[in-house]
């Protein structure tokens, strides 16, 4: 695999995307989204919806594609602050994880994505050891 190495010195969007919140709202756009899907349609193929447990009777939702054959290890993706396992840059890191050989787990936080049914409480980005028992959940069980 070729490596290429881009600075943000060097990184230079083509004219008329130079603006972050147009880039945005390309990224967020239809058509950026049938594109991410048919580039990821083998780990969107592939995934099975996994409840984890976030400790203390939290449950958060997330999506494992596991390879059909020999794995390069597991990658676990977090979404951003509005984002969620379903966003376009989530699916599309994670379909290009598993092109390369990984498995991929993209896990909602707490009330992102369609998950508001699954605790009572609300979110609030403290909530840190959710993640990290999460994550000891999804390390024992792949």
């Amino acid at each position: 695999m070729k490596r290429t190495n881009i600075t943000a010195e060097s990184f230079l969007p083509a004219y008329g995307l130079r603006s972050t919140h147009t880039q945005s709202l390309i990224n967020s756009s239809g058509l950026r989204r049938r594109i991410v899907t048919k580039r990821s349609i083998a780990m969107l193929a592939a995934e099975q919806d996994w409840t984890v447990d976030g400790g203390d009777g939290v449950r958060l939702l997330g999506h494992y594609s596991r390879q059909p054959g020999e794995s390069r290890g597991l990658v676990v993706l977090f979404h951003g602050w509005e984002g969620s396992s379903r966003s376009n840059y989530i699916v599309a890191a994670g379909g290009m994880l598993y092109e390369r050989g990984f498995d991929v787990f993209r896990l909602n936080f707490r009330d992102h994505g369609d998950t508001h049914h699954l605790n009572t409480g609300i979110f609030h980005s403290c909530r840190l050891d959710e993640v990290v028992h999460a994550l000891q959940d999804i390390q024992e069980r792949t």
